[in-house]
């Protein structure tokens, strides 16, 4: 007979299995650990979005033969709607995925925001216990949880300690600085909410780093900040890469070059052909917005033939939408939006330099959009110092600018315009960054292998 759910468990949606399935208890992995990955806001599979650090943490494991189960929101944060994933998950990525019920929320930075991630953690918390002592699920090995938010993670942290298992803080941003771009409404106002919010957003993260067994960063910078708090736990820097196997090498210059007409010249319509610039992250940071047209001017009044794609969310998408057909000259701007994983490659693979916005990397040292940009080879241009620009100076993979100013930007950018030998380097450049050092699946099997020695002990204990 098939068991049924106790009525406090129903909140939890086991998408990956049929219903006739659904409560069965968990089949252990043989010889293998068994590790559970608390994410509400990474994307899942069937989304149509690209995958989360999360997402390529969990096919590492299963692929190392580990059991691998998946905690999350039944609230899509980046899509803002109700999520409804595949019924085969298991059967596709061999992990499982719990969708934990929490309640809607619009604005990024919120009341809304902050009352549906309590509520998930409460309710995982709840759930994941009861299931365990039910014997629906198994124990875990170890308990690998995002930071932020705080809750779900705070809430990962008491369940391994209940259920002696190790645990792990992956982080993602460093709250609650990374939240000052989000908080809307006049200045007075946001300078009001830093002074009731923060303080305690940040005492409580300062807690948690320091009851973890380890830390997972994903940047040598955010690494050197987390030591100050945690000094006592094991940092590990995995940049979150990019699917290299995505995107196909750029083409060599001599196939770039178009054939000549019957006079030997080039018709002038492909002399000078317009740069395809990509502009990919969320645009959180109103600043970004205005240098963003800023730089179209400028490059128009440079004369310099250029197209701005951007793409991604945010809360200042949706002003760049109606403002973007308002900019007149030689340079245009499209705002392609939210993009589903198969456009948003393509959109990449068709463009030649890839811009890092500079709210973009003020809040994150190694964003992932930069790493996509190595991986579709694309010459990296960026303002600034920091890690991400001495890697791509190291790498000779893009420009280095000093300013973030528009005037400074268009300049690297029409340099590039003009220097096909240069672009055509950095791009082959680029490419080589990301197959030797930004490989995600190569980043996950090395991170694999550290979370294993770390379930270890956990797993001598119990056996």
């Amino acid at each position: 007979m098939l068991r049924h759910a106790p009525p406090s468990v129903k909140t939890v949606e086991t998408v990956e299995t049929a219903e006739t399935q659904r409560w069965l208890p968990e089949q252990r992995y043989a010889a293998q650990r068994l590790i559970w990955l608390v994410d509400p806001i990474g994307a899942i599979p069937g989304e149509g979005l690209l995958p989360s650090r999360t997402w390529s943490i969990a096919r590492a494991l299963v692929a190392a033969g580990h059991g691998v189960v998946w905690w999350t929101s039944g609230f899509s944060h980046t899509r803002k709607i109700p999520r409804n994933p595949p019924l085969h998950i298991f059967a596709e990525e061999g992990f499982r995925v719990r969708l934990i019920a929490a309640r809607p929320y619009r604005g990024d930075f919120s009341l809304g925001r902050f009352a549906s991630h309590r509520d998930f953690a409460r309710t995982f918390e709840r759930v994941a216990c009861e299931s365990v002592a039910a014997g629906q699920l198994e124990r875990p090995d170890l308990v690998l949880a995002t930071l932020p938010p705080p809750d779900s993670a705070e809430a990962a942290e008491r369940i391994a300690r209940r259920l002696d298992a190790e645990f792990v803080v992956d982080v993602a941003e460093i709250w609650p600085e990374t939240l000052q771009p989000l908080i809307p409404g006049p200045a007075w106002l946001a300078a009001a909410a830093r002074r009731i919010l923060f303080p305690g957003i940040r005492r409580r993260c300062r807690l948690l780093l320091g009851r973890t067994n380890a830390v997972l960063a994903g940047s040598q910078t955010t690494a050197a900040r987390l030591s100050t708090v945690a000094p006592a736990a094991a940092v590990n820097v995995v940049p979150i890469g990019s699917y290299v196997q995505d995107y196909m090498p750029p083409r060599p210059l001599i196939d770039q070059v178009p054939p000549p007409g019957r006079n030997g010249r080039q018709p002038a319509s492909q002399a000078a052909p317009a740069l395809a610039v990509a502009v990919a992250g969320d645009l959180d940071d109103r600043a970004d917005l205005l240098s963003l047209v800023d730089l179209a001017r400028a490059l128009s009044r440079q004369q310099t033939p250029a197209t701005l794609h951007v793409i991604g969310g945010g809360r200042w998408m949706p002003k760049l939408i109606s403002v973007a057909p308002l900019v007149k000259g030689s340079c245009r701007i499209v705002a392609h939006g939210m993009l589903d994983r198969s456009r948003y490659v393509t959109r990449l693979a068709n463009c030649q330099v890839g811009l890092v916005l500079p709210g973009l990397l003020a809040r994150l040292p190694l964003p992932a959009v930069a790493c996509d940009y190595a991986a579709a080879g694309l010459a990296v241009v960026l303002a600034g110092a920091g890690e991400l620009a001495d890697l791509v100076q190291a790498a000779e993979a893009g420009v280095v600018v000093d300013a973030a100013d528009a005037d400074t930007l268009a300049a690297a950018i029409a340099g590039l315009a003009t220097a096909t030998h240069t672009i055509s380097r950095q791009r082959q450049a680029a490419r080589r960054l990301a197959e030797t050092r930004l490989d995600r699946e190569q980043l996950a099997s090395d991170l694999v292998t550290w979370l294993e020695a770390l379930a270890a002990p956990a797993v001598s204990e119990a056996g």
